[in-house]
């Protein structure tokens, strides 16, 4: 694959992103929790997938089949880690949440291998597979806005820990702006399909998306740091205010 700078200075996206998975993996080693590492799994394949995807046509040739489906791959990795984790964390005892998690993670995994023998990795197409999968983030954003809401009102009564409340709050904006970009993805894939437009990459790569993409990343990249690397200073502010707020 040929690198082309100075746009490929995203390529360092994955690798912020993978040393965020490696400390969450470590975390989830210490305490033995499963949410830690399905997000350090997503963190770690998602930004590879959108990285591989708008760059399929980089690489010869004959091996655009195979990079297309590993994008896929690792796209649908993500997605599965996603449904678990909005499972587990904020659904745990919904039978609907339970079944919507395994019976997701079964449909995207099942669509990536049924991929092979239909042949779809020989055309730019097989992105479209993915439509399914991009759902999830839609699941883990309305459930994050949804635990704020209700934590918000508890916290306004004293039953709620302001760190908390902010943590669900901060997943909330950063999920809605991954999910954002995802809807403008389908919907400008969608566009060229109907136009007969549709390249690998599809709306991934569309230079408005691509702008739009930038602009938006500040918030999620703060909103991801202060979700799993704030200092403890942070917090200190977050109760300060909070403790100043009840005493009004």
């Amino acid at each position: 694959m040929r690198l082309e700078f100075p746009a490929d200075f995203g390529l360092l996206v994955p690798v912020v992103m993978s040393l965020l998975s490696l400390r969450l993996f470590r975390l989830a080693a210490r305490t033995r929790r499963l949410p830690e590492v399905l997000v350090g799994v997503y963190f770690l394949l998602a930004p590879l997938g959108i990285s591989a995807a708008i760059r399929v046509d980089r690489f010869a040739p004959e091996h655009a089949a195979l990079v297309r489906a590993v994008t896929n791959a690792l796209f649908t990795g993500a997605g599965v880690a996603m449904l678990l984790f909005t499972w587990i964390v904020f659904r745990p005892d919904a039978r609907w949440a339970r079944v919507l998690a395994w019976g997701g993670s079964a449909l995207g995994v099942g669509l990536w291998l049924a991929a092979f023998p239909l042949g779809a990795y020989a055309t730019e197409h097989s992105l479209l597979l993915l439509l399914p999968i991009y759902a999830t983030y839609l699941w883990v954003f309305f459930e994050s806005a949804r635990y704020y809401g209700l934590l918000r009102r508890r916290r306004r009564l004293g039953l709620a820990d302001p760190v908390l409340v902010n943590r669900f709050l901060l997943f909330a904006i950063w999920t809605g702006g991954v999910g954002a970009i995802t809807l403008m993805g389908v919907g400008t894939s969608l566009a060229q399909l109907a136009q007969g437009t549709f390249h690998d990459g599809g709306g991934l790569a569309n230079p408005v998306v691509i702008g739009l993409t930038r602009l938006l990343a500040a918030p999620i990249a703060a909103a991801i740091f202060l979700t799993f690397l704030a200092p403890p200073r942070y917090h200190a502010w977050l109760r300060a205010r909070a403790a100043a707020a009840t005493g009004a």
